[in-house]
């Protein structure tokens, strides 16, 4: 949702006033117009929130993961944030009633200011376990361990039923360097949210607990318990990120068949059957992508590459194992030849399952029909964008990766010392 900026106002930080009265004092002034505040929480939010003459109309909001439209939007703004700026801006009336004709999904249903409870504050000697840009209780770690390569994620969950178990579990793994580090969140035996960290990466809800069931895969690693008193929890679960959309079967099972339904739109595109499965694997970042691209190429393969999650898939048919035609789907994108090999490069910036399938001479040809997902014959995937973006643009693809993983590292390092 794209907002004009309009005049501005006034502008506020959140340590000087509450949203609620900066909401009242726009109303009563029967302003037209909107407040965009923006607050830092897990990651930064934008809210907007539409007036017309004096009544809030309209809200929305977003982060980099998200958007949410309407009421949840709306309650959401008054969420006990500890920073944020609000920037008061006033539009035409005809401007305000146009985005809400553009986005009936903004509507909200009342324009009073919602209950939201007093936040909860952890007493100021508690031990704190840091992880995801969060603090979590420590609370108290019970005597036992156990190892992932030989725990069962589902019948550890059952156990914690069974136990009626209050606080979270972590598990600490290490593979290849790289750290993997999450933690499920219990209440009375229940699972109620997740958090994960690797590197740079860091997710939250229902993509950090599909990260941490693929920790359990992996040889090495721990898994520690911390029981939490429950009120110690509820401050714990006041972060609504953290929360799953429902049990962790459900979850996994949704999450499935989201990646199994980008998988099979994606292949329809090219008209190719399944073919014969040669290779799965996880990859993380370009040079392990470019590792199993060599083991194609020194076999020669027709086939084709399947890079997938529950936020999209993409296809890179392969002929006698160079890279010759791309395709990329997500929720709401279709990209091709050199703009899906850059969707491929975001993906792989994260761990991706990849799986690769051998196919006849013919589908190969078959699918390489699609002219305007070809791309010039390379040697590997970094040559190919070369070759479809222009160097000077894959170097400032490169760049702009190297420049997130760096911010996240110093808010990283600058949430750990706060």
């Amino acid at each position: 949702m794209k907002v004009p900026r309009g005049s501005k106002l006034a502008l506020h930080r959140l340590q000087d006033v509450s949203l609620a009265e900066i909401v009242e004092k726009t109303a009563q002034k029967g302003m037209t117009g909107y407040i965009r505040f923006t607050a830092e929480k897990e990651d930064l939010v934008d809210f907007y929130l539409l007036f017309l003459k004096g009544k809030v109309v309209g809200a929305f909001s977003e982060t980099g993961e998200e958007q949410l439209f309407g009421d949840k939007a709306y309650k959401n703004a008054f969420f006990p944030y500890d920073k944020g700026l609000m920037d008061v801006r006033e539009l035409e009336e005809e401007v305000v009633s146009l985005l809400i004709s553009n986005y009936p999904d903004a509507k909200v249903s009342t324009s009073e200011i919602p209950h939201i409870p007093e936040k909860k504050e952890l007493p100021e000697d508690t031990k704190l376990l840091r992880i995801a840009n969060m603090k979590i209780p420590y609370g108290t770690l019970l005597e036992f361990h156990l190892a992932v390569d030989v725990t069962d994620f589902w019948e550890l969950v059952d156990d914690m039923e069974l136990r009626s178990f209050t606080g979270y579990f972590r598990v600490f793994a290490e593979e290849d360097g790289t750290s993997r580090d999450g933690c499920i969140l219990f209440s009375d035996g229940k699972v109620k949210g997740a958090l994960y960290e690797s590197g740079a990466e860091v997710k939250y809800g229902d993509e950090a607990l599909f990260k941490i069931l693929f920790t359990f895969s992996l040889e090495k690693g721990v898994i520690d318990f911390h029981e939490l008193e429950p009120e110690y929890f509820e401050i714990v679960l006041d972060h609504p990120a953290l929360t799953l959309t429902g049990t962790p079967q459900e979850v996994y099972h949704h999450i499935e068949e989201e990646e199994l339904e980008a998988i099979k739109m994606a292949r329809s595109y090219f008209g190719i059957p399944e073919g014969e499965q040669v290779i799965s694997s996880q990859v993380r970042e370009l040079a392990a992508f470019e590792i199993l691209l060599r083991t194609l190429k020194d076999r020669a393969l027709d086939g084709y590459l399947v890079l997938s999650s529950h936020t999209g898939a993409g296809i890179l048919i392969v002929e006698s194992g160079f890279p010759r035609a791309a395709f990329y789907q997500s929720r709401n994108t279709e990209l091709t030849a050199g703009r899906a090999l850059e969707a491929f490069l975001d993906h792989i910036r994260e761990e991706t399952s990849v799986k690769i399938f051998a196919l006849p001479a013919e589908d190969i040809q078959k699918a390489l029909g699609h002219e305007e997902a070809s791309i010039k014959a390379s040697d590997s995937v970094s040559e190919a964008l070369v070759h479809e973006l222009g160097e000077d643009f894959f170097v400032e693809i490169c760049e702009a990766h190297r420049f997130k993983e760096e911010f996240e590292k110093r808010r990283k390092k600058k949430v750990t010392t706060a």
